[in-house]
């Protein structure tokens, strides 16, 4: 008798922790054989490329908030893709409960990592990081180019005229120069503008929404109030800063396929 109300002691305080360390958590948690499969996949994530790549990551997406807890994790995997692919799925997630961990991986040391992690947390409505996109807009890659762009767009409602295809190198820098105004008249930063106008020798330009997409101010833009149904895009890759791809129905590079490598985030 002794040794079952011992045994029964040792089952409850078991128990007690386990519904102790579930209850820690504020997301949903996935049953056993779910958590097992949702580590299947994003240990699968380095090997995968484009539409096979897409098609899991859109399988997490849909698996819900219990996916959240393996996507945090993997903001911490030694895989720089990992990181980036998780933080996509979180950008694509968006539950806002999340913004404090993202913020906390934008430690990350990876170039990509760091983009795609801006990317998120952008268009999840922390505009501290829009500077690392308007930088992007003069990536030598014009995948690069789109992603950071679409995500400001999605974010702002604005694009300032900005073509990520425009063979004119001027004309892009007058473009990105509207941004990076905008910028320091949202954040008082204006040497963010000026430094950039010397460096190229540009006229002051107007900071005016040209081509905006719906009438909206830097200061709601920055509150998270507006909610766009953009195309889904991939997560940028560790190797190439080029998006693997970009978007259904868009194609960064103009010329109606799809372009491979992924952006930003590596």
């Amino acid at each position: 008798m002794r040794i079952l109300a011992i045994g029964a002691a040792l089952l409850a305080l078991a128990s007690c922790t386990t519904t102790s360390t579930e209850s820690s958590s504020p997301f949903q948690q996935p049953n056993s054989l779910m958590a097992g499969e949702i580590s299947r996949r994003v240990e699968q994530i380095p090997y995968q490329h484009r539409e096979e790549l897409l098609l899991n990551l859109q399988w997490l997406v849909q698996t819900g908030e219990q996916t959240i807890p393996s996507m945090l994790g993997g903001l911490q995997h030694e895989n720089p893709k990992v990181r980036s692919s998780c933080a996509w799925v979180l950008g694509q997630l968006k539950d806002r409960r999340t913004i404090p961990n993202l913020q906390e991986a934008m430690r990350d040391s990876e170039p990509a990592v760091k983009m795609e992690l801006a990317r998120t947390l952008v268009t999840m409505g922390d505009m501290t990081w829009s500077p690392s996109l308007i930088e992007g807009l003069d990536s030598e890659r014009k995948e690069v180019r789109f992603l950071c762009h679409e995500a400001l767009k999605t974010a702002t409602g604005h694009d300032f005229g900005y073509d990520h295809l425009n063979q004119s190198n001027n004309d892009m820098r007058v473009s990105v120069l509207r941004w990076r105004q905008w910028w320091s008249e949202y954040s008082g930063d204006v040497q963010f503008a000026q430094v950039y106008q010397r460096q190229h020798n540009l006229q002051p330009q107007v900071a005016a929404p040209a081509g905006e997409i719906q009438p909206q101010s830097a200061q709601d833009a920055g509150n998270g109030s507006q909610e766009q149904n953009a195309p889904v895009q991939v997560p940028t890759n560790e190797v190439n800063p080029a998006a693997e791809n970009p978007a259904q129905g868009q194609n960064p590079g103009g010329n109606g396929t799809s372009t491979g490598g992924r952006s930003g985030g590596n």
